[in-house]
């Protein structure tokens, strides 16, 4: 809505005027807070040379950035009485290009051109013409009101100055808040009070994220954690009025397997930041869709306006690959592009925009699925990996899981058996356990939640034997080619087709020599030469998904030839998110890789024939056991080592 002086048509317009009119003409000197707040703050945001200017040259063009849209109104009215203005031109929402604003911009740039005093103010100075905007004689940036403001505030209304009055007390409060909380004739203590009760109203917890544990008391996160953290700080400064919003690095996308708590980790950042929260689904805009691009673009529409309108305010885009990639070979891709753009144009002005105060978490399973540009700088601007938690951050997810049950049971055991779950299978074991106590009619015990880490061996004696191979062959390769790499292996399957899995100390994250890179592929391929030196035959266990075995290598090897600069070419042809997609349809980049593929293969095939009694030992005790942690694993190595070696002394002396 604009408001110009030209234009008194609007009544309800004429009422606010003439309402403010009757209490400026009224025999009170008490003053409201409508009136001092936004003259105080047009004081404060002038330099003494421009006041000068102010007061003595009559053909200037002054703009004014408003804090937020619910200012834009109230300054308006404040530089009114303030001062003479031949025009004035106020707007508190994204302008449509219609006839009535290219008459506006007209109007504005014959007043500046003749000599006339204009305003313009807006809290986004995109939304006012650029003409006035670049031809400005003063540009004020103003922030809310601060402490020494809103005491003056309640001096003028109350004729008493404050005591004892918090710091930042209207902190995080709009302009209603504020203003309905100091009111003329009240007392200086009430109006302190009201503001207090006021911030304590908008500081609790977003609605609907009562069941989900405050930042502070997740577990495993890594950077994701450091990112959020950062985030809450600079919050808690932007409230302060200590730093500008915009500063604040507020978007990211969230990758990782499925279940290691994604969406789990927004809604508690949005807890802690005290913001609502906006979850949405992005695979559902388009099966919610009637098939019109128009409908989808809607549903982004009204999810960006909504937020807009409370923020601060967090926006979760869950399932973002689902956004089609306009770098994809998909032939329908083209059809999306539409869709795309006009997300990309939402991004831009949500993620950069200077009056936007929205935090944008994405969180995707796929992250070489995203189209590059959602993830530039402006936009979604990093993609930060969560990797599967550690013994330790198990043990912190299980305690929060838990709550108060079990206060002092010891989880490290516990937590060192299930190393390579996530949080996910953690909340269905403490959930499953409850059930089974409750069942039982007794509390829940630290055994209850054992046997779902643990749950009864169902499968087949053959199948169990194979994935024991399996995970003994990544281990011993592991351990061999770097001892101590391996944290846990275990052979529990909860359906009747699951494996089991190794967990190692492999950091894909590291700047690695590429000889590290190809030790780390050789592991990966350990498992399937297991089965086949031992077993005769290899399954398919290796390959399928994108975090098989057969995938991680390939993977791993992509990126030496087509990012890290490690292989023949420099050229930098794809990130980590994206080398998969360039990967299928570059044949020579391909080629590069299966010979890479063949020959670790058969380095790994010939660590396995050498290991052959160590695989064996390990697979045994893996049948018989399900779980070995790191020290157990490693015992074993030991104690075959040292059968060999005195076998070969023994040798030796005969």
């Amino acid at each position: 809505m604009a408001d110009n002086d030209e234009e008194l048509d609007d009544m309800s317009m004429e009422e606010l005027n003439a309402l403010e009119e009757a209490i400026i003409q009224r025999d009170d000197d008490r003053r409201s807070a409508t009136h001092t707040i936004p003259e105080l703050m047009v004081q404060k945001g002038l330099s003494p040379a421009q006041a000068k200017v102010l007061r003595r040259d009559y053909r200037i063009c002054v703009v004014i950035q408003a804090p937020s849209s619910d200012w834009v109104a109230p300054l308006a009215r404040a530089c009114r009485r303030m001062g003479e203005w031949r025009y004035i031109h106020s707007v508190n929402e994204a302008p449509r290009r219609t006839i009535s604003q290219d008459t506006i911009t007209d109007q504005l740039t014959t007043y500046l051109s003749d000599g006339h005093r204009i305003l313009a103010i807006s809290h986004n100075l995109d939304y006012l013409p650029t003409s006035i905007v670049a031809s400005a004689d003063i540009v004020l940036k103003l922030g809310p009101p601060d402490d020494h403001i809103v005491r003056e505030a309640i001096k003028a209304a109350t004729r008493r100055t404050p005591r004892d009055m918090p710091d930042g007390i209207a902190q995080g409060l709009n302009y209603g808040e504020i203003c309905g909380a100091i009111r003329t004739g009240s007392s200086a203590k009430r109006c302190v009070e009201r503001l207090v009760a006021a911030r304590n109203a908008v500081s609790k917890p977003a609605s609907g994220l009562s069941d989900v544990p405050a930042l502070e008391n997740l577990h495993g996160y890594g950077k994701a954690m450091d990112w959020a953290q950062a985030l809450i700080t600079d919050l808690d400064a932007w409230r302060a009025g200590k730093l500008d919003f915009s500063a604040i690095e507020r978007t990211v996308v969230l990758a990782s397997e499925p279940g290691l708590g994604k969406t789990t980790f927004a809604r508690s950042l949005a807890k802690s930041a005290g913001v609502p929260f906006f979850p949405t689904s992005v695979s559902q805009w388009f099966s919610n869709s009637p098939g019109y691009l128009d409908s989808i673009i809607k549903q982004i529409d009204e999810l960006f306006a909504t937020a807009a309108a409370v923020a601060p305010a967090c926006i979760f885009l869950d399932e973002i690959e689902s956004l089609p990639s306009r770098s994809s070979n998909d032939r329908h891709s083209s059809w999306w592009t539409p869709v795309v753009g006009h997300m990309l144009l939402k991004l831009d002005s949500a993620a950069s925009g200077v009056s936007s105060k929205l935090i944008i978490i994405g969180a995707t399973n796929h992250p070489e699925k995203l189209d590059a540009a959602l993830v530039r700088p402006g936009r979604l601007s990093k993609i930060i990996r969560i990797e599967t938690p550690d013994a330790k951050a198990l043990a912190g997810i299980v305690r929060q899981h838990l709550g108060p049950d079990l206060p002092n049971a010891d989880l490290t055991m516990l937590a060192k058996m299930a190393v390579g779950a996530s949080g996910a299978d953690v909340h269905d074991w403490v959930k499953a356990a409850r059930r089974v106590a409750r069942q039982a009619h007794r509390p829940i015990a630290l055994a209850d939640v054992m046997d779902q880490v643990l749950p009864p061996e169902s499968r087949p004696p053959e199948f169990v034997r194979r994935v024991a191979v399996h995970e003994a062959g990544h281990a011993v390769v592991s351990h061999i080619l770097k001892p101590g790499s391996v944290n846990a292996i275990h052979t529990v399957g909860r359906n009747a087709s699951e494996g089991g899995r190794t967990s190692t100390s492999w950091d894909a994250g590291g700047l690695w020599l590429r000889a590290e890179i190809e030790n780390a592929a050789t592991v990966f391929l350990a498992g399937r030469c297991s089965e086949q030196v031992l077993l005769g035959s290899a399954s398919g266990g290796s390959g399928g998904g994108v975090y098989s075995d057969l995938a991680r290598a390939s993977h791993m090897l992509a990126m030496v030839h087509g990012s890290l600069g490690l292989g023949e070419d420099l050229l930098h042809r794809a990130t980590s998110e994206t080398i998969g997609a360039v990967l299928s349809l570059d044949v020579r980049l391909a080629k590069a890789v299966e010979a890479d593929l063949q020959r670790l293969n058969k380095k790994a095939m010939g660590i396995v024939q050498d290991s052959f009694v160590m695989i064996n030992a390990v697979a045994d005790a893996l049948v018989e056991h399900r779980h070995l942690t790191g020290e157990q694993f490693a015992a074993i190595c030991d104690q075959v080592r040292g059968r060999a070696t005195k076998k070969l002394m023994g040798g030796n002396h005969g």
